[in-house]
């Protein structure tokens, strides 16, 4: 009894002690912002835990979850991810880097890999994108999956449908390249 007291009480004097700075080797999350250890202003730099949402403003590490959100709501910092992310759902209003694993991706900016049944940036995206439905405004890679849609397109398309709407061939099946 006196072990579990004690393990209580230093992972509340941790949890006040915390948010005093501005970056935390741990997050832990049952619903963002309410109930995590940290605020979402605190950037994370090792684990974040979303059990089952979670939300900061930046992660750099491993991120690991149901859902995991990064946006600057609330905070001055931009909205940045460089981690090992494995979530149903990926969201990331600003930049991302690293590998994205999840049903659902979403980011403004992606450089890496992302896996998952729907990829979507709302920008640029360097690297390769696996999945059933994946979309850009503009790409520099590999994409694979059943659709493949962006505007610019440097690299290669593979999939069903793959459509590079401001490239010399706008729509090509199973392969499309534009360099």
């Amino acid at each position: 009894m006196k072990k579990a007291l004690l393990i209580f009480a230093f992972l509340f004097l941790t949890a006040c002690v915390l948010p005093a700075f501005d970056n935390t080797a741990l997050q832990l999350s049952l619903w963002a912002p309410k109930a995590q250890l940290v605020p979402p202003e605190i950037s994370i730099s090792g684990l974040k835990l979303n059990l089952p949402y979670g939300s900061n403003a930046q992660v750099t590490g491993i991120d690991l979850g149901f859902v995991s959100i990064a946006n600057e709501q609330g905070s001055d910092l931009e909205a940045r991810v460089a981690a090992l992310q494995v979530n149903l759902f990926n969201k990331t209003s600003g930049s991302f880097a690293g590998l994205q694993v999840g049903l659902v991706n979403l980011s403004d900016t992606s450089a890496g890999i992302m896996v998952g049944l729907v990829n979507s940036a709302s920008s640029q995206v360097s690297g390769i994108e696996v999945g059933l439905v994946n979309t850009s405004l503009e790409f520099h890679g590999i994409e694979i999956g059943i659709v493949n849609y962006t505007e610019f397109l440097q690299g290669l398309q593979i999939g069903l449908i793959n459509i590079a709407t401001k490239s010399t061939v706008p729509f090509f099946p199973i392969i499309n390249f534009c360099f």
